[in-house]
């Protein structure tokens, strides 16, 4: 019985860890001119720490923006949430950052933040070619169930 107990209660407390983490949802959309789109990721953070997980673009809109140039990031507190901390944003080609370093407190508490991709070798800004998957993550956000919005624009 007692091990039952202990099975239930690890069970319990694991799927409470997988309900508290922060998570982000994407949406694509398509503007007028036809060779932009844009990849939004709407933020909350996690209720006991405030990060949110790596949280990679999706197949399905990894398609439609394949052969586009990342050209620009913004981040900004999302309207009517939690405002966020100053936070760090990467968005990661493998394990390169294609931002560079420039995404540092890229979120703010009030304000919208731009920065379009770097190169830190050639020591430039330019776009980065999507060829595979990017990933969006973010560090240093601590305020509890923060709500932020990073907006990943893409032209052709």
């Amino acid at each position: 019985m007692r091990k039952i107990f202990l099975g239930i209660m690890a069970v319990l407390l694991m799927a409470s860890n997988l309900y508290a983490a922060g998570s982000c949802t994407q949406t694509l959309s398509v503007t007028s001119n036809p060779i932009m789109k844009t990849i939004k990721f709407v933020c909350t953070g996690d209720a006991a720490n405030g990060s949110i997980p790596n949280t990679a673009i999706s197949a399905a809109n990894f398609t439609e923006i394949d052969g586009y140039y990342l050209y620009m990031v913004s981040a900004y507190p999302t309207s009517g949430g939690t405002a966020p901390d100053a936070a760090d944003v990467t968005i990661l080609h493998g394990t390169y950052d294609v931002l560079g370093g420039k995404g540092v407190n890229l979120i703010h508490a009030t304000l919208q933040y731009d920065v379009i991709p770097y190169s830190t070798f050639f020591s430039s800004y330019r776009y980065w070619p999507v060829t595979a998957i990017l990933t969006l993550a973010v560090a240093n956000q601590a305020t509890n169930s923060a709500n932020f919005t990073i907006e990943l624009i893409f032209v052709r």
